[in-house]
Parts: C-alpha cells; structure tokens; sequence
C-alpha cells in the first residue's frame, strides 16, 4: 500500500487551526478588572453579582476557559442582566482598586481571597462577600458551561433577595 503526503493539505490544516484560535482568541476579550470598586458599583447598580475570573498569564487552563467556555459566554451576551465579569490575573505588577478603594497587587488581592490556584472563578456581592460556591480549575470542560450556569443563577438570585429586603 502506498501513501501519499501532501504537505499542502497538513499546511492548510495547520493555518486553519491557527487563524481559527486567532479568532476565538480575539473575539472573546473579557474585561480586566483594575478598579473592583467600580465594578461594584455597576454591579450594585445593575443588581447583579459580580464573577470575578481569577487567572496567570501563563496558565494554559486559564487559556482554555477564556478561549473556550468564558469568552464565548461573555461574547454572545450570557452575562449580560445576570453577573458582571471580570478577569484578574495575578501574575500583573500594577495595583488595582480594591473594593475598599484601597490600592493592592493582584497578587495580594487574590492571597485575600485565597485564590491561588488558577482559574478559579469567585461569584462575590458588590461588597467583595462571596455569596456562591467557588469554582478551582477545569474538570469537565464539555460540562462547564452549565454548571457555571447554574453558579450564576444561584448568585442572581442570593444578589437580588438581599436588593430587595
């Protein structure tokens, strides 16, 4: 039997998949948080909780829920009335706004919280309380997007029960 390479063809694959995670990549720009203490305010304005996305810039799994499951989410307007998102990487040397308006490193901010590990996504009421469970790392990618569903839906719902008393 006879096989025939065609490296043509392996290249044309191999451009596809590059401009294919350009896109993704590209059209899935999740806000990074500098100032929590005004995405607090917009949350608590919009009665939302907000999400914060907890990440390294060399994490390759934060890379994949960005690329795969958060940015797509947040591109088709899946956060839109339900949760502010937000990205904070820790591995960036400038302070951000607490939400005690406060300067603090990233790094710090997230040894406070006690989220180290990375992705790790926090569901916190517009005072910095965390009202949901948190989720660490990625154990079933295909199944992420519901559950994170769900986590935003019980965040809504504790968020708009205390708007409400």
């Amino acid at each position: 039997m006879r096989v025939h390479r065609k490296p043509g063809f392996a290249l044309f694959v191999l451009m596809s998949m590059f401009v294919h995670q350009t896109v993704i990549a590209v059209g899935s720009e999740i806000p990074i948080s500098g100032d929590l203490e005004k995405s607090a305010e917009l949350a608590r304005q919009q009665a939302v909780p907000i999400v914060v996305f907890v990440s390294r810039d060399a994490c390759p799994y934060c890379r994949t829920l960005r690329d795969s499951v958060l940015g797509p989410m947040y591109t088709a307007g899946k956060f839109k009335g339900r949760a502010l998102l937000v990205e904070i990487s820790l591995d960036k040397p400038d302070p951000l706004t607490g939400f005690d308006g406060r300067f603090i490193t990233p790094q710090d901010w997230g040894q406070t919280y006690k989220a180290q590990i990375t992705p790790t996504l926090l569901f916190l009421d517009s005072d910095g309380r965390e009202i949901g469970k948190r989720r660490i790392g990625i154990s079933n990618l295909e199944m992420y997007g519901f559950y994170l569903q769900k986590s935003l839906d019980e965040a809504l719902a504790i968020t708009r029960s205390t708007v409400t008393r």
